[in-house]
């Protein structure tokens, strides 16, 4: 194999892996951090994620 497939075989099996742990770690970021913020004032994130808070080991009260 030429060095130019190569590196373009490495960037595409890279390229999925960044996506995935760019959205797992948004996922863990609102999980862990958002109070409300988001749904301007309404509980409603924090009330689907607080079992998922707890779960992880993030305090929430």
């Amino acid at each position: 194999m030429s060095d130019v497939s190569v590196a373009v075989r490495a960037r595409s099996e890279v390229l999925p892996a960044a996506l995935w742990m760019l959205a797992l770690s948004a996922v863990i970021a609102l999980v862990s951090f958002e109070q409300g913020v988001l749904t301007a004032g309404s509980p409603v994130l924090h009330e689907l994620f607080h079992d998922a808070r707890h779960l992880l080991g993030f305090p929430c009260h």
